[in-house]
């Protein structure tokens, strides 16, 4: 099947969120190292134009890295350690990224969202409570970076 280029470009559109190969790594570096994942981790990155991160992820050693698209369907649900969401367009994809990304990490995953990736305004405003609903707590957050960390609710933990 040929796509005519054109068309493609229609669908989805050039991100301007999506570091160089560069910044990529040196940001790839502090998200390892705030979520406390290993170099070999098993990673999913959810979101648009993931390809810098996930080629980013495989150079340093991750053994397996998926890429995945809110609200797509995606049957494997294989666990990883760490789900890292970048560059969604809508909040309303950010609830479908945290069910992903919660689905997948199960109670001992981190899950980093990159505020200032996400395609509106003050992204992360509202993520608290998506995470609740989502079962999921902020257990880091930078500021600086509109970043957060967070990891399955200890609260249902409790509960069940």
């Amino acid at each position: 099947m040929v796509v005519d280029s054109e068309e493609a470009a229609e669908i989805e559109p050039p991100s301007r969120t999506v570091p160089d190969e560069g910044a990529c790594a040196a940001l790839l570096e502090r998200v390892m190292a705030a979520s406390h994942a290993a170099p070999q981790a098993h990673v999913a990155v959810i979101g648009h134009h993931t390809l810098p991160f996930v080629l980013a992820l495989l150079k340093r050693g991750c053994l397996s890295v998926r890429s995945l698209r809110p609200g797509a369907a995606a049957p494997d649900c294989e666990p990883v350690e760490l789900a890292w969401i970048v560059d969604l367009h809508d909040q309303g994809e950010l609830g479908d990224a945290l069910r992903a990304a919660r689905s997948r990490v199960g109670s001992r995953g981190r899950i980093v969202v990159e505020g200032t990736r996400c395609g509106w305004r003050n992204a992360l405003a509202s993520l608290a409570k998506d995470a609740l609903a989502a079962g999921l707590d902020v257990i880091a957050a930078d500021r600086q970076a509109n970043r957060l960390i967070l990891a399955a609710s200890t609260r249902l933990a409790m509960a069940a």
